[in-house]
């Protein structure tokens, strides 16, 4: 488990919650907290507040300030060929190919946060037995990118 430390604003400072990195607003460009706001969080990935400390900065973006905060990449749903999935498996990431727009598992067969080639353990099997409407036989799993 990689924990890194970066800035949230204060009414998201809560133990638990998830956000998407997008990269830097144009107002962070000069501020002073930039590297440990910005810099150790990748871009399009989803992170998980694991544990709150009580330091607290002015920031421009968030009116109440920011909270220094431990994260680290949260687990994410996502379809996989069901032939890999098994718990603790480690498994290259594959966003599957659909052109399905009503699908109730597309958000969980181009999840947010992975990209094509992560590779990823296993952490749950959730339903070997997804219902495709394009005929693939797909698996629902919780995902955790492993560092390579």
């Amino acid at each position: 488990m990689v924990v890194k430390v970066t800035l949230v604003g204060i009414k998201q400072a809560k133990k638990g919650f998830k956000f998407i990195h997008l990269g830097p607003s144009e107002q962070c460009n000069n501020c002073p907290l930039y590297k440990t706001c910005m810099e150790n969080l990748e871009k399009g990935r989803i992170y998980e507040v694991i544990k709150v400390r009580n330091i607290k900065h002015l920031c421009k973006l968030h009116e109440e300030g920011v909270v220094v905060v431990e994260v680290q990449e949260a687990e994410i749903e996502a379809t996989i060929n069901k032939k890999a999935a098994f718990e603790g498996a480690i498994v290259t990431f594959h966003p599957q190919q659909c052109s399905e727009n009503s699908c109730k598992f597309l958000k969980r067969c181009l999840p947010l946060g992975l990209k094509d080639g992560d590779r990823c353990k296993i952490v749950k099997v959730i339903d070997r037995n997804i219902e495709c409407p394009l005929g693939k036989n797909l698996a629902l799993v919780q995902l955790k990118r492993v560092e390579k």
